[in-house]
């Protein structure tokens, strides 16, 4: 029998026939770089800089990187369009999600930020740049910390 994971973020987003743009995060500090870059992608390959940035500060910038899952929170859930250039699930997904697991800090501290539904949602993302075994490392982790914290998360 195949089971169905339970609906999330990453593998379910919501679509509307408009986004939903008074949900929209404000990033004023960032409002240059979000509206000058060309495509989603390009965009979260930035703001996954702006993450690495605010976790090498001391301490770590708890508010911009609760900002940037805020900000991941709102474009996956706007509508696919089908274009790389201009759909924001893909790009969050694909150049932001997808890298979490490559750096320690921001992976250790994922539990925070991520629900466990969305979590396992981006099972998918999360493996394409990790081995089977690096996988279930990971996760077993997530799911450990996420079961202690038991706060609500952003994505």
């Amino acid at each position: 029998m195949i089971q169905l994971r339970p609906e999330s973020t990453c593998s379910q987003p919501k679509v509307s026939p408009t986004p939903d743009l008074v949900g929209k995060p404000d990033f004023p500090d960032l409002r240059e770089l979000i509206e000058q870059e060309s495509s989603p992608m390009s965009l979260w390959i930035e703001l996954y800089h702006v993450l690495v940035i605010a976790y090498d500060q001391q301490p770590i910038n708890d508010e911009r990187i609760g900002k940037v899952y805020d900000y991941a929170a709102w474009c996956l859930k706007q509508p696919q369009t089908g274009n790389k250039e201009t759909d924001a699930p893909s790009g969050a997904a694909v150049s932001f999600i997808e890298d979490i697991p490559l750096n320690q800090r921001i992976s250790d501290d994922l539990y925070r930020w991520v629900s466990a539904e969305t979590f396992d949602g981006c099972e998918n993302l999360f493996r394409y740049l990790l081995s089977d075994e690096e996988y279930q490392g990971f996760a077993a982790e997530f799911h450990r910390k996420k079961k202690e914290f038991g706060g609500a998360s952003p994505l």
